[in-house]
């Protein structure tokens, strides 16, 4: 969370605590012990807390581990910081370079920086700035004397059979710091690698684990009865339940929850399906688009003995079938021919963007371009005043030579007058090139140009379209999601909603009018219009199988959704299609 300054700077005292692991209580370094104390110090000075609290190392540099910090010191930089207070100076920093530069940025800013019980502000000066040098090198050594000792008696104690890998593995408790088997929990371990070794995923122990009620381990701090799936795949290789334990280069042994044969059997198929890779099996022009009711992406189910056709099906009837979950109030109940939805949903696409007027006038602005605000007529006089000042400066230069060669004035000014006129002549030369260059660019915007059929042409190539690659690139341009809102039992149908990116379905043009109630019109006598925002979704309609031949729908996929039977045009389109 970012910091947030106050108002006051010069009358506002940053107070800085830090600890550098959460459970720092001892030797009044805690958290509260130092925000109390900063708070009673800011009373006695007069000054209004506020007060920072974080936990991160002081030996690893506070750009990668100290967030607030990170945000004082922009304080600082910024000039909204002026006064800091620390506990003592190695709540600041234990990191020899960090120091030094937390020292040049507050002596640059005019940061005062009070440290302990001292009203005095610490002075920048060389001498200081040693003193602290070597103050944080030789806390950096004790520091870095501790951490051997700490680990010198770990091992020790790894050593005498106790574990020291922090909180004990699932099916385990610490009894004097070692392992010993948990009642409640020990045999579940042992279910857990029969159930893989049976060939159930992760997900389907997760399941099991689940409905018997057992807690996962941290289950205390974190209130989730769900085991991860993290958590379900370290139990299944770890080698504590074949009653080996280890700590850097050191063994140890412990009591054993499973056999030696299935914690191998299992750990082979663990590391074979780790190798695998994840090759996309089916691929379809509405995969990651096609979704349900509820958002969640649709699943595609390919071909085998028993499915002539690939389907986009529910995910979540996929997750009650492998028994993810036991129930799922999803309105998709059938699954969906991938082919023929991919057909009707990019044959949809295509009639919407032919008859956009978006898109229309997108069309016309590229192929005839924006209207030029002057006429030919208006550049055509701004060439002749162009023109004529250009022969007048023709005639001051036959003048300068005139009196030039009748020796009524002298080199220098003559050659000094003669580039001044030159430069001007050849600045009035480029400006009428580009005043004819426009007329010549008018022109050719003016020459006629079928932009409607040019619209209509693009709008059948779409649709040409083979390269289901080429389809997604274009429908991920416009087509964001399509979802599967239910399925009628009566039509033995879907009905799908297509979200568009851009609101261009029914759009339309509006025509602007004067107050007498006439078409208002530009210079050339055209109609002045605007383009009216349409709507982003399209609900596909349905139709009942009574309103069309028996023996023609048996021709048609169940998916193909055709507008009300009054348009006749219409039906004998989509028949002629799939016929």
């Amino acid at each position: 969370m970012k910091l947030r300054f106050k108002d006051n700077p010069n009358r506002t005292m940053y107070i800085y605590c830090r600890v550098s692991t959460s459970g720092q209580e001892k030797g009044g370094s805690s958290l509260d012990v130092q925000k109390e104390r900063g708070i009673q110090f800011c009373k006695s000075i007069g000054f209004e807390p506020c007060v920072i609290t974080e936990q991160g190392s002081g030996m690893k540099p506070y750009l990668e581990v100290r967030p607030k910090f990170s945000d004082l010191m922009d304080g600082i930089q910024d000039g909204v910081v002026k006064n800091v207070w620390i506990d003592d100076e190695t709540r600041l920093t234990r990191y020899d370079m960090d120091q030094q530069l937390i020292h040049v940025e507050m002596k640059k800013n005019g940061v005062s920086l009070y440290v302990g019980t001292s009203k005095t502000p610490k002075e920048w000066d060389w001498v200081t700035d040693l003193v602290d040098t070597i103050i944080t090198k030789v806390n950096q050594n004790q520091i870095k004397t501790q951490v051997r000792k700490s680990n010198r008696s770990k091992r020790r104690l790894f050593s005498e059979g106790k574990y020291m890998k922090g909180d004990p593995p699932f099916g385990y408790k610490l009894e004097g710091k070692s392992l010993v088997p948990r009642e409640d929990t020990r045999d579940w371990v042992e279910k857990i690698y029969r159930m893989y070794d049976d060939g159930k995923t992760t997900p389907q122990i997760q399941h099991e684990l689940l409905i018997n009620n057992i807690p996962p381990p941290r289950y205390e701090i974190s209130n989730n009865m769900v085991f991860p799936l993290e958590t379900i795949v370290n139990i299944l290789n770890n080698k504590n339940y074949i009653g080996i334990d280890t700590y850097g280069d050191l063994v140890n042994e412990c009591p054993k929850l499973v056999d030696k044969k299935i914690f191998d059997s299992v750990k082979m198929k663990v590391s074979r399906k780790k190798g695998q890779k994840s090759n996309v099996k089916h691929d379809g022009l509405l995969k990651g688009i096609l979704k349900c009711g509820d958002g969640t992406p649709m699943k595609i189910e390919g071909v085998k003995k028993s499915r002539k056709n690939p389907l986009y099906s529910c995910s979540h009837r996929q997750r009650v079938y492998k028994k993810r979950c036991n129930h799922t109030n999803c309105s998709v109940t059938k699954s969906m021919r991938q082919y023929e939805t991919d057909e009707i949903i990019w044959n949809h696409f295509v009639d919407v963007w032919k008859d956009s007027k978006t898109i229309r006038q997108k069309t016309k602005e590229e192929l005839i371009g924006n209207r030029s605000r002057y006429s030919i007529r208006s550049i055509n006089n701004r060439i002749k005043r162009l023109t004529k000042d250009l022969e007048s400066l023709h005639d001051r230069r036959l003048e300068l030579d005139k009196r030039y060669y009748s020796n009524e004035m002298v080199k220098e000014t003559y050659e000094i007058l003669c580039e001044s006129n030159t430069g001007k002549s050849n600045e009035l030369s480029e400006k009428i090139s580009k005043e004819k260059f426009k007329i010549d660019n008018i022109r050719e915007k003016q020459r006629w140009i079928d932009w409607l059929d040019v619209h209509f042409k693009r709008g059948e190539n779409l649709r040409e379209i083979s390269s289901m690659k080429e389809r997604k690139k274009v429908l991920s341009e416009y087509i964001h999601e399509v979802r599967c809102l239910d399925y009628s039992e009566e039509s033995k149908q879907h009905k799908l909603n297509i979200g568009f990116r851009i609101p261009i379905i029914n759009d339309k043009i509006v025509y602007s009018k004067n107050k007498n109630g006439s078409f208002s019109r530009d210079k050339k006598g055209r109609k002045k219009y605007e383009i009216k925002e349409g709507v982003d979704k399209l609900n596909t309609p349905l139709t009942l199988h009574k309103l069309l031949h028996g023996y023609r729908f048996r021709k048609i996929p169940r998916l193909v959704h055709i507008t009300s039977s009054k348009n006749g045009n219409m039906v004998r389109q989509q028949l002629q299609r799939y016929n």
